[in-house]
C-alpha cells in the first residue's frame, strides 16, 4: 500500500514538472517579439534578430526604427524573398531617379550590397542585404518621409 502511495506520488511529480517544462517552453517562445512586428514585416526564415541592434525611436515627424539580422542564407535569396514579401504588406517599391532624393542619398547608391526601398503609410523602408564569408546580414531603416 505505501509502496502504491509513493509510485503513485513520483508520477504526479513526474507529470508537474513536465506540464511546467512544456508550459515554459510555450511561454518563454510567445513572449519573443518578431522583427519589425509593429510594422508587419517578418524575419525570413533562417534569419536571427539582433536584438541589441534594435532601434525605436518616436519623433514629432513619425518613428525611425533601425534592426539588423543575420543568417546563413544567400543575399540574392533574401533579396528575393522581400521582392516579393513587402509589396503584398502595402510597401511600395521607390524606383531609383535622379530626382528621388531618397533614392539619391546614401542608402543604397555606392554600396557592395543589394538593397530595397519602399514606402507606406508617410514611412520609408531601407532594406540593405549585405553578404559576407560568414553569412548574410540584413538592415532595416525605417524613417519618417
Amino acid at each position: 500500500m505505501i509502496y502504491d502511495s509513493l509510485l503513485y506520488v513520483r508520477h504526479r511529480t513526474a507529470l508537474a514538472v513536465l506540464f511546467l517544462f512544456c508550459c515554459g517552453n510555450l511561454f518563454a517562445a510567445s513572449g519573443a517579439e518578431p522583427l519589425l512586428s509593429d510594422l508587419d514585416i517578418p524575419l525570413m526564415p533562417g534569419f536571427v534578430e539582433d536584438e541589441d541592434s534594435r532601434v525605436v525611436f518616436d519623433t514629432p515627424e513619425g518613428r525611425i526604427i533601425q534592426v539588423q539580422a543575420m543568417g546563413s542564407i544567400g543575399a540574392q535569396q533574401a533579396f528575393e524573398y522581400y521582392q516579393l514579401v513587402l509589396p503584398s504588406l502595402a510597401w511600395a517599391k521607390i524606383s531609383k531617379k535622379k530626382n528621388d532624393t531618397v533614392a539619391d542619398g546614401a542608402a543604397c547608391n555606392g554600396l557592395p550590397s543589394l538593397c530595397f526601398m519602399a514606402r507606406r503609410d508617410g514611412e520609408t523602408l531601407i532594406l540593405r542585404i549585405i553578404e559576407s564569408k560568414t553569412g548574410t546580414v540584413l538592415y532595416f531603416s525605417v524613417n519618417p518621409e
